[in-house]
C-alpha cells in the first residue's frame, strides 16, 4: 500500500468515526470505488489513531471513571451514585446490548456489513435520525438521568454495525431523545464507544490472527494511525461545538445526498 493512500484512509478514519456520518459506510464506499483493501493490522491502526483522539480529548473523564469503577459496582446495589459512578454504570449497561448486537450480526449477517445496498440504506436512514434530532435535547446530565438509559444508547451504538449508520449519530440521538443535554449526551456516546471500538477491534484480530501483520510496512501503520488521531482530534472539537450550538442535524443533508447517489450507482 501506497504512503498517500495510507494517510487518506488515516484522514478519512479520523473524520468520519466521530463526525455522524458512519466511518464503516464510508470504508465500504472506498473499497467498492478503488478496490483497495487495507490489511487488517492497518484497520487496527487506524483505530488506535482515533481511540487516542478521543482519550486525550475525554482524559479528565475517562479519569474519573476508572478511579470510580469499583464504587459504581457497589452503588448498582445502593441504587445511588455520583456522577462518575454514574458513567461508568451506563457504559457497562451500553456494552451489553452492543456486544449482542454485534456478535450476532457477526456470525448471522456478515455479507451485509460489506453491502454497498445497505450501506446507502444505512445513510439515509442516518440521515433521517439527525434531522429529526434538530432542536431536540433536554436539561438532564448523567449523574440524573435513569440506567435504562444507557440500555437504550447501548442498542443504538449496536445497530450502527451495519455500515451508513452512524454510531455517533445514533446513540447522541437517544441519549437528546432521553432528555440529555446535547453535549452531555455525545460525551457519553464518546464514552460509550471506546470499549466498543476495543473490543470490536480485539474480535477481529482473534479471527484474522495469522494474517493480521501482513502487508504493513512500519511507515504506513504510523502514517495511518498518526493522521487518524490528529483528524479524529480535530473532528471531536467541532462536533462538540456544533453540538452544543444545536448544529447537530447539519450533517443529515450530506448522508441524505451521499446515500441517494450510493443506492442509485448500486441498482
Amino acid at each position: 500500500m501506497e504512503l498517500a493512500i495510507a494517510l487518506l484512509l488515516g484522514i478519512v478514519q479520523g473524520l468520519t468515526e466521530w463526525l455522524p456520518v458512519s466511518s464503516s459506510g464510508h470504508l465500504v464506499i472506498f473499497e467498492h470505488i478503488s478496490d483497495v483493501h487495507p490489511p487488517l493490522f492497518f484497520n487496527i491502526a487506524l483505530h488506535l489513531g482515533t481511540l487516542l483522539a478521543a482519550g486525550w480529548l475525554l482524559r479528565a473523564d475517562i479519569a474519573g471513571a476508572l478511579r470510580a469503577t469499583p464504587g459504581a459496582l457497589r452503588a448498582l446495589r445502593s441504587g445511588t451514585a455520583d456522577p462518575d459512578e454514574r458513567t461508568v454504570q451506563l457504559v457497562l449497561l451500553a456494552s451489553i446490548p452492543t456486544a449482542i448486537i454485534g456478535f450476532s450480526f457477526d456470525a448471522l449477517a456478515s455479507g451485509w456489513l460489506a453491502s454497498l445496498q445497505i450501506t446507502g440504506v444505512g445513510l439515509l436512514v442516518t440521515a433521517g435520525v439527525l434531522w429529526a434530532s434538530r432542536g431536540r435535547g433536554g436539561t438532564l446530565d448523567v449523574a440524573s438521568i435513569p440506567l435504562f438509559v444507557g440500555l437504550w444508547m447501548g442498542l443504538a451504538q449496536g445497530l450502527a454495525v451495519l455500515p451508513g449508520l452512524s454510531r455517533s449519530g445514533l446513540t447522541i440521538a437517544a441519549g437528546m431523545a432521553a432528555g440529555m443535554r446535547p453535549v452531555a449526551a455525545a460525551r457519553l456516546s464518546f464514552l460509550m464507544s471506546m470499549p466498543a471500538i476495543l473490543g470490536a477491534t480485539a474480535l477481529e484480530l482473534l479471527q484474522e490472527r495469522e494474517g493480521a501483520l501482513a502487508g504493513v510496512a512500519p511507515a504506513e501503520f504510523l502514517l495511518g494511525m498518526a493522521a487518524a488521531a490528529l483528524t479524529g482530534f480535530l473532528a471531536l472539537r467541532w462536533l462538540l461545538a456544533l453540538v452544543k450550538q444545536q448544529r447537530f442535524h447539519w450533517f443529515a443533508p450530506y448522508c441524505g445526498l451521499v446515500g441517494l447517489i450510493i443506492l442509485s450507482l448500486s441498482l
